[in-house]
């Protein structure tokens, strides 16, 4: 403490003695450091203290210490605070922006309204939170949490309006933000969404290398209603016939009449360039035709495959059908060739024996 902070604090604390008595409230002060008509420094009665000071937009360059060191200060002057531990100066004068905060070890807050909290957490643009170890926020507006994350691309152009998430799964790779306002996560063993209290429902997205919270294995997207996301490429849909009910016959013929009648064709979505093309049902033929689905806007591929597999369902009976009676003609047809050959075998015998009888009666 040097000489002059001690008679401050003696000026200060004699001043507070020979005051008269008189009720005080909670907040009155205990002890209180003032310049002219600025409380600079109060400590209350309660325990609550008040730290004051200019804001002066840094134009004082009032830094209260430069360097390496461990230490906790208030910069009126910029609005900024900071506590804990440098070994250089990241907390000297033009490393702190305006209304900053910095609270760790080796971290800086240099852009305005920005802060760093952790082990080399770096907030340096404007609007930027750097929270966790080696994590760098440089574009504005951006947030970096975890562990190796940061808010610029792999060749250091900042991406400004991203979220940035780095977990421990390596110690040696940096996450970054490669487009601007977006979110980049690096979670080796999975992103959990839970939409209930009990955690009953929701989206898992994961590795694909162990079971779902769904219990469903080898899967990249899972879902709590049975649907998941294949690692070889396949959505599967759910049809558990536990999950279903209101069972009812379909016809495969009238399945098909109904086919017969939708228009299928060929086209592009409006989204897509005009050399991508698709083939199928507008949604609202479809939901005309068969009356399924929620609305007449999708198909579910649960719906498309149903009347597919009816259909073809339809199509092997009439081929059964066809082939039963191909089979019983090729069976008729058979036995009238046999007759036919008998036949023709007894009337070659017959114009034999005519033929012989003639022989026989002439002189």
């Amino acid at each position: 403490m040097t000489k002059l902070l001690r008679l401050s604090l003696a000026v200060a604390a004699l001043a507070l003695l020979s005051q008269p008595a008189h009720a005080q409230s909670p907040t009155d002060s205990a002890f209180a450091v003032s310049k002219g008509d600025s409380s600079l420094f109060r400590v209350n009665r309660n325990g609550t203290a008040f730290f004051g000071g200019t804001y002066d937009s840094g134009a004082s360059n009032g830094a209260p210490v430069s360097g390496s060191g461990t230490r906790m200060f208030w910069y009126p002057g910029k609005g900024a605070i900071r506590a804990g531990g440098i070994d250089g100066t990241q907390w000297d004068d033009a490393n702190i922006g305006l209304y900053s905060t910095a609270f760790g070890q080796n971290v800086r807050a240099l852009g305005d309204n920005a802060m760093a909290v952790g082990l080399r957490a770096v907030a340096a643009n404007t609007g930027t939170v750097a929270m966790g170890e080696d994590v760098t926020a440089t574009g504005a507006y951006s947030v970096v949490l975890g562990y190796k994350a940061s808010s610029s691309t792999s060749a250091g152009a900042p991406r400004l309006g991203t979220f940035v998430f780095g977990d421990r799964s390596t110690t040696t790779d940096t996450i970054h933000a490669e487009v601007t306002n977006s979110a980049m996560w690096r979670v080796a063993n999975g992103f959990r969404i839970y939409t209930s209290s009990n955690r009953s429902t929701g989206v898992t997205f994961q590795s694909g290398s162990a079971a779902s919270n769904w219990n469903q294995s080898n899967a990249v997207i899972s879902t709590s209603t049975g649907a998941y996301l294949h690692t070889n490429g396949t959505w599967t849909n759910a049809s558990d016939v536990n999950r279903k009910h209101l069972f009812a016959a379909v016809s495969g013929e009238d399945v098909l009449g109904r086919l017969r009648a939708m228009p299928i064709t060929s086209w592009s979505y409006r989204t897509e360039n005009t050399d991508v093309r698709h083939i199928g049902p507008m949604a609202q033929d479809f939901r005309a035709a068969f009356g399924l689905g929620d609305d007449d806007k999708v198909i579910s591929t649960v719906d498309a495959d149903g009347v597919a597999l009816a259909a073809a369902q339809a199509l092997e009976a009439r081929t059964t059908a066809q082939q039963q009676r191909i089979e019983a003609l090729e069976a008729q047809n058979a036995a009238q060739a046999r007759e036919l050959a008998e036949m023709r075998a007894r009337m070659e015998r017959l114009e034999a024996l005519v033929t012989a009888g003639q022989g026989a009666a002439r002189p």
